[in-house]
């Protein structure tokens, strides 16, 4: 007995220790989530007008719905009893049988990331679909349309499901259209009856959908770029009862219901307050030329330190994986120019910091041609076509049109620079006859090269050409286009583009097809004798992968130089293979594929070519 009872101490002490940390856990996690925006509805008449606008109309609303939604109308939208009522009601109006109103937060309150709270008693009845969600403010991405932009639908009910709650996420890659939309249900049967809070959970890295703090969704980014998480750009709330429809009338509208009402008892949005913090130290007395470095610190409130990321404007430097306060990034071979610099910060939720922009001015003069990251482009490696020179219009680039019409990065000059749909970052667009770039690059051995260059073009047929120091390296090339779907083209001629060692400026020239370009690379062409067929030159190599290391996706380039069956896994450092990236014959040519993150920990892997030869490359994952 006495051998049960210390061990029943033991156990409740355990358990008094369990419910103590578990308490602390969640005051830690409420902690950081401060009341940024709310709605107590704690007045009468019709919404508060400085939180909410109407959405007006009786078009179907794209879902083919029946209802006219109502402008400042009290019987459809009004607060009594410290409740916000939102009513639909069946009368003619606008042409249309039933009322209804459609509330907007939009451009009152807007947040990219928080956590959304809305408690609220549903409609019931065959016909009825209200809904508590999410649209872009003013979002960029794709055609700059739904579902390009995205949707997150917090709650919605159909009143033919009665008690079903579904929360569901739009976007390019998934979305009802497709039937590929994602998704998940929960059965709330007194939905209809009393007062429930529906909840979103909004991260850099998920969305978490729940109700009475019951979560039964998330979706993860993963290694999704915006056609797959188009969700950090800001977001409006949307409340709503629709009527009928391409989904809540699928069994028909019961006239016999009216009127239904969607009771609000509150909205609140809150904002997450453990961000990390981090420090930008300038470096001083700086000559063209020298190598410098930047230094500075970071910390993390409630969670890790991920990684520091040092910024010119809008141009990743270099990213460097820390976890401890202090952090120092060197940048080589720094060019006169006018630079605004800053540091972000990434914790292990996803959430960042950046420090306020700091001029770094080398040299007084900030009209000439300056590199976009502050030191040359290596010839040897990418040059991502974004980062092409400072200097502005007639000095850096020529575009017929005076503004970015991309709405990507670089929105104060006019070269048009999209979210790329070349797996992540950005290439530039819409480009015209007689339009060009520079870019300022560094040779550092001299020697015949060949050029590749990973473009996409809606016409059958693009051409350009490469000048060095004003000097024309390939005439005006000409190559076909088999799709409008980016590719890698390789610009090989016997003699070879010959350069020269040292820092010289690249102009690309667009002369027909308006591709878009995501990238250039020079590859150095091994020595031969004079009588060595240039083809033999064509080897079967792993070109590397960019970016990185990475998070949510790398891209992997390789050339074959036989045509055969070819082989391309991914393996652990332990030697187990993770995954199968290509299994199929090649033709010879260049080749890229895409490695998502998405399942993989963070770590180092290798991956494997296997063909006429067999070649190793290191890639790392954070």
């Amino acid at each position: 007995m006495i051998l049960i009872k210390n061990l029943s101490i033991k156990l409740s002490l355990v358990f008094c220790l369990f419910i103590l940390f578990a308490s602390s856990h969640i005051q830690a996690q409420s902690d950081s989530w401060e009341l940024a925006w709310s709605d107590e509805f704690d007045y009468s008449g019709l919404p508060d007008a400085s939180r909410w606008s109407y959405d007006v109309g009786g078009h179907g609303w794209g879902n083919q719905e029946e209802q006219f939604y109502t402008d400042k109308r009290s019987e459809n939208a009004r607060v009594e009893g410290d409740q916000l009522i939102i009513e639909a009601r069946r009368e003619s109006f606008g042409g249309r049988n039933y009322t209804s109103s459609r509330l907007i937060s939009k451009e009152k309150g807007d947040w990219t990331y928080g956590r959304v709270e809305v408690r609220a008693q549903l409609p019931s009845g065959r016909g009825t679909w209200p809904a508590i969600w999410m649209l872009p403010t003013n979002s960029s991405y794709g055609n700059g349309r739904w579902p390009q932009t995205g949707e997150i639908d917090i709650m919605e009910h159909v009143g033919h499901d009665q008690g079903k709650i579904h929360a569901t996420i739009h976007t390019e890659a998934f979305n009802h259209l497709q039937n590929t939309q994602k998704g998940q249900s929960i059965n709330i049967p007194t939905a209809s009856t009393s007062l429930h809070v529906y909840s979103l959970e909004w991260t850099p890295t998920e969305l978490e959908f729940s109700v009475d703090g019951n979560e039964y969704f998330t979706y993860t980014r993963g290694s999704q770029n915006w056609r797959g998480w188009p969700f950090d750009t800001d977001f409006h709330l949307i409340l709503n009862i629709a009527i009928g429809g391409s989904w809540g009338g699928q069994q028909g509208i019961d006239n016999n219901i009216f009127p239904q009402q969607m009771v609000i008892d509150y909205v609140r949005v809150y904002r997450y307050t453990g961000l990390p913090k981090v420090t930008l130290n300038i470096p001083s007395n700086i000559v063209t030329g020298q190598d410098i470095s930047f230094t500075g610190t970071a910390s993390d409130p409630d969670g890790q330190i991920r990684r520091v990321e040092l910024y010119q404007r809008d141009g990743l430097i270099q990213r460097l994986i820390r976890d401890t306060d202090q952090w120092t990034i060197p940048v080589e071979n720094i060019s006169q120019g006018c630079y605004m610099v800053h540091a972000t910060v990434v914790d292990n939720g996803g959430w960042s910091t950046s420090s306020d922009p700091r001029p770094l001015n080398i040299g007084a003069d900030c009209s000439s041609l300056a590199p976009y990251l502050m030191s040359p482009h290596p010839i040897s490696d990418r040059i991502e076509a974004e980062y092409y020179d400072l200097g502005g219009p007639r000095v850096a680039y020529r575009d017929l049109s005076p503004d970015n019409d991309g709405k990507g990065i670089r929105l104060d000059e006019g070269v048009d620079v999209y979210p790329t749909t070349d797996g992540v970052g950005y290439h530039i667009g819409n480009t015209s006859r007689r339009e060009w770039v520079k870019y300022t690059v560094n040779v550092d051995k001299a020697g015949i090269y060949d050029f590749q260059i990973r473009l996409a073009s809606k016409s059958d047929v693009v051409s350009f050409s490469v000048e060095f120091d004003d000097e024309d390296k390939i005439s005006e090339f000409e190559s076909p286009i088999s799709n409008s779907n980016f590719q890698t083209i390789r610009v090989i001629t016997d003699e070879g583009i010959q350069l020269n060692e040292g820092t010289q400026i690249l102009k690309l020239t667009f002369h027909r097809g308006t591709p878009s370009v995501n990238w250039m690379r020079f590859r150095l062409r091994p020595s031969r004798t004079n009588n060595e067929p240039l083809d033999d030159l064509d080897q079967t190599i792993l070109l590397g992968n960019y970016p990185n290391p990475f998070t949510t996706s790398t891209t992997i380039d390789y050339q074959i130089g036989r045509p055969g069956h070819v082989v391309l896994e991914l393996f652990n450092t332990l030697g187990q293979h993770v995954r199968t990236l290509a299994n199929h014959h090649h033709q010879s040519g260049h080749y890229s594929t895409i490695l998502n993150a998405y399942g993989l920990s963070p770590g180092i892997y290798i991956y494997r070519l296997s063909g006429d030869v067999t070649a190793n490359a290191l890639l790392s994952i954070y």
